[in-house]
């Protein structure tokens, strides 16, 4: 063997490393598994492909100069905000984006979102309304109930406008005071998005929309609150001092069932962390991703995303007395349907 044979020999010998195969970093459904996807965007790869093929009409690249945000990473960049609710910064390194470039995804995405509200979030016809009748009394045996309704503090930060202290809640937090109404499927059919901490709750729905649509009649069924709204004839609260067996009968039936928006709320809240952290964001956009985020609960429950296991809850929020005296005859129409509906 001359020694030319002899190199050719060698070189055939020896193994060919393996070719390094380098991981797109700006593309989080190559960059994790299926797993650590959920973990990190509380939702499986094939939902949040769904929630990218819906918004992907409604968006369009930031700039078209150097290298555009595709519309996908723009989706991945707000969900996985609204998931962990952690600062721009991390999110930025996270998908190889700066900081004000993932502030302005978050903000147009976010938008686009809330476009889907009346697709996602509805108050149901009369046919849903029987529907929902059974499904709640079967759930808390309390006749007659299409929704159940409360308040909900999503902390902020302190605004930098005269009216800052308007949003401290009692709980001398900032915060927006957000009004929902629940769904037997633990779905939102209501929402308002757009009240001061400090804003009582029975004033943010005498100024609804919702509010005036069961005035005129248009819904034939009953919400539950808590005390801290005045008793009507569409809209039932406890007995505050029960004192005969068929007003303690009544107040178990109520809180069983009220408590579904307990629930709802905080399947909420464990699916968007950026809810329990402080929003960094001005009171207006702030707004626009809580009701995002009520659209993409809605739509994950929809299409049979299973919910996360329940963290633990905030602390209970003490019901506030009425801030409007209670309707006489809506006090009178609750005695009458008590006496009715939880006689033995």
């Amino acid at each position: 063997m001359d020694y030319l044979e002899y190199l050719n020999e060698d070189q055939h010998a020896r193994q060919r490393p393996a070719r390094r195969i380098l991981l797109d970093r700006s593309d989080p459904l190559n960059q994790f598994d299926e797993i650590t996807f959920r973990d990190r965007f509380r939702m499986h790869k094939e939902n949040a492909l769904e929630i990218i093929t819906l918004l992907e009409p409604r968006l369009s690249s930031l700039s078209q100069r150097g290298r555009p945000v595709s519309n996908q990473l723009q989706v991945l960049i707000t969900l996985r905000f609204l998931a962990c609710g952690i600062f721009h910064r991390e999110t930025g390194d996270l998908c190889g984006v700066s900081e004000p470039t993932v502030c302005r995804i978050v903000h147009k995405v976010s938008s686009a979102i809330c476009e889907l509200r009346s697709l996602y979030i509805k108050f149901p016809d009369a046919a849903g309304q029987a529907n929902y009748k059974v499904q709640f009394y079967e759930y808390g045996h309390f006749p007659g109930v299409i929704g159940c309704i409360d308040g909900c503090h999503v902390p902020i930060k302190c605004p930098s406008t005269p009216d800052a202290e308007e949003y401290r809640n009692r709980k001398n937090c900032f915060s927006i005071n957000v009004q929902g109404v629940c769904t037997p499927n633990l779905e939102f059919s209501n929402i308002v998005a757009r009240w001061k901490g400090a804003t009582h709750d029975s004033r943010i729905f005498l100024n609804s929309s919702l509010c005036a649509q069961f005035e005129s009649g248009q819904h034939s069924g009953l919400l539950l609150g808590d005390s801290g709204y005045g008793q009507s004839n569409y809209l039932f609260t406890p007995h505050l001092n029960p004192t005969t067996a068929e007003q303690q009968r009544y107040n178990r039936a109520h809180i069983r069932t009220r408590g579904m928006i307990e629930r709802m709320f905080g399947v909420w809240k464990t699916r968007f962390q950026c809810l329990r952290n402080t929003i960094r964001f001005k009171p207006r956009r702030c707004c626009k991703v809580i009701i995002a985020t009520a659209v993409l609960h809605n739509y994950l429950k929809q299409h049979g995303c299973p919910d996360l296991p329940m963290e633990d809850q905030d602390d209970a929020d003490v019901p506030m007395v009425a801030e409007a005296a209670n309707d006489q005859r809506g006090l009178a129409h609750r005695a009458a349907f008590t006496v009715q509906h939880f006689s033995i």
